[in-house]
């Protein structure tokens, strides 16, 4: 009935008494404490069986096993395995799945595999049971090839593999973006008639939402419908997610009001997917109209709703309506993140002020942000790059020297851009150190350009100093080469092509909100 309390009590009493129990009513004990993974007090029963002389048999063993699978200790139900060979008693099909089980659910695919081995080693033949537990180790590891091998193996067999199994795998497949397989593999389940659940469909329309793909996530999602398994919340975030990936806000809230017809209640994902969408699009207005929806249905914003109209202000080139929801969200409480501040910081560069952006990033490195260690390289790049756009070489060399003195890299622009900065006004020692300073940090130096090597020999022997012109050439004949990152007339020279390598553009993810937890972008 559940009354564990009171079936202890009266376990007790009857020891008390001087009643010995017998085997089928100490097994009950042990099963009792298995439910609850209580391995401690599975132990002390087995024990006190033996003191009481008590027969512990097979189903005591297998009960006690249990616990230790309800747990996750695998060494546990190893030893419990182990132990019941010492007593005489020959381990069965559903001695060997328990420590299967156990494996799984520490993500030991390897563990299980030998166990596997060992069980067909001593002429048991694995079940449904066996086979799915190591679908289920190798799936959770991500490794989805050696799951389908299982998988296969399980068909072999002449068992049948249930849509549950099989759902793992296309789950493992999606969460790591390989959507044609996963794709492969739901085609296989639908072609075995077996039912996929909701959380499978929706980890493939999520991977193809990740990637931008929204015909593809809308054909999963038609498809879902058609074979009569029902939308949640995450599959419409899901197909919101993947319009606001390509910036589609028109189709973002499409679904939000598809998502509202059938019933179902958006939720935080849902809606910072929405506001995503606008903060790419550039439309302020929009987000923080959606934002407020937000609100009226009772859903608390989080920092990704914060960092999505941090974006939106940003990107819509109203620097002071990206500042104001940076403080906004400090006043409600929210923690700000790197995220926040990089976002400002570059809006501020992007505009040309780099009064602002050197005033937030003064404020990460004061110590005085809730959470924040310290400001990310993307930070310090932003504002090293803003000074040398405007032409003041000492600021720039400021914050170039205060990252590296934080432990913060560099980056080849921002290096390329206090060299060109620092021919620009003539101090050709100071762009001369800084150039050698850049080719010590690993960084290719541009062979053309204003922050180049042909840069800095030209101004050398524009002011009579053939001497270390040659050595800058001599220097870059032995220096790999890159592209040009920086340019005095244009501003940057190949900083679109670096962000594209580096990902330095705000970017979507699961959580609705843009960018990572750690950084908006990578300098």
């Amino acid at each position: 009935s559940g009354d564990a309390d009171r079936a202890v009590v009266l376990f007790e009493r009857m020891l008390s008494r001087g009643v010995t129990p017998n085997t089928v009513c100490c097994n009950l004990m042990l099963n009792l404490h298995a439910r609850t993974g209580d391995t401690v007090s599975v132990r002390q029963r087995l024990k006190e069986m033996e003191t009481l002389g008590v027969t512990i048999d097979k189903v005591s063993c297998n009960t006690s096993i249990k616990a230790f699978v309800k747990s996750s200790d695998v060494r546990g139900a190893e030893h419990m395995l182990q132990d019941m060979c010492r007593r005489g008693l020959r381990p069965d099909i559903f001695t060997y799945n328990a420590v299967l089980a156990t494996c799984a659910r520490v993500k030991d695919p390897e563990r299980a595999e030998q166990w596997m081995r060992r069980l067909a080693a001593e002429g048991l033949e694995p079940d449904a049971s066996s086979y799915g537990a190591l679908v289920d180790a190798c799936s959770q590891v991500g490794d989805v090839q050696r799951a389908d091998v299982w998988l296969e193996k399980m068909a072999r067999a002449g068992l049948q593999v249930s849509g549950a199994t099989y759902g793992k795998v296309v789950e493992a497949a999606a969460k790591l973006g390989d959507v044609a397989r996963a794709e492969r593999l739901l085609a296989r389940m639908d072609d075995a008639k077996l039912e996929a659940s909701s959380s499978t469909y929706n980890a493939l329309i999520s991977a193809c939402a990740k990637r931008g793909n929204i015909e593809t996530a809308e054909r999963w999602f038609s498809h879902m419908s058609t074979c009569g398994v029902q939308a949640d919340v995450a599959s419409y975030s899901a197909m919101v997610h993947a319009c606001a990936k390509a910036s589609d806000i028109h189709g973002a809230e499409i679904w939000v009001q598809k998502m509202e017809a059938a019933g179902v209640e958006g939720n935080v994902v849902t809606y910072n997917s929405v506001i995503n969408a606008c903060a790419r699009s550039g439309d302020a207005v929009r987000a923080e109209a959606w934002f407020n929806k937000m609100l009226s249905k009772g859903i608390q914003p989080g920092v990704f709703t914060y960092n999505s109209l941090i974006n939106a202000g940003a990107k819509s080139g109203d620097l002071a309506r990206a500042e104001r929801w940076l403080e906004v969200m400090s006043e409600k409480g929210v923690q700000p993140d790197d995220v926040s501040y990089s976002t400002v910081i570059h809006a501020c560069g992007t505009k040309q002020q780099p009064q602002r952006a050197e005033k937030w990033l003064a404020k990460m490195r004061s110590g005085k942000c809730p959470g924040l260690e310290k400001p990310s390289a993307f930070c310090f790049n932003s504002v090293v790059q803003a000074w040398a756009r405007a032409g003041d070489a000492n600021r720039s060399s400021y914050w170039l020297t205060a990252a590296l003195h934080d432990g913060a890299e560099g980056s080849a622009a921002s290096f390329s851009s206090v060299v060109a900065v620092h021919i620009r006004d003539g101090s050709l020692e100071k762009g001369d150190q800084w150039l050698r300073q850049m080719i010590s940090a690993g960084h290719p130096v541009p062979r053309t350009g204003s922050g180049s090597f042909d840069a800095l020999a030209s101004a050398w022997q524009q002011h009579g100093e053939r001497t270390r012109a040659a050595a800058v050439r001599q220097l870059a004949a032995e220096a790999p080469s890159g592209p040009t990152y920086f340019s005095s007339d244009r501003g940057f020279g190949g900083a679109e092509r670096q962000w594209q390598r580096g990902g330095a553009r705000p970017a979507g993810n699961g959580g609705g909100g843009f960018g990572n937890r750690s950084a908006a972008w990578k300098p």
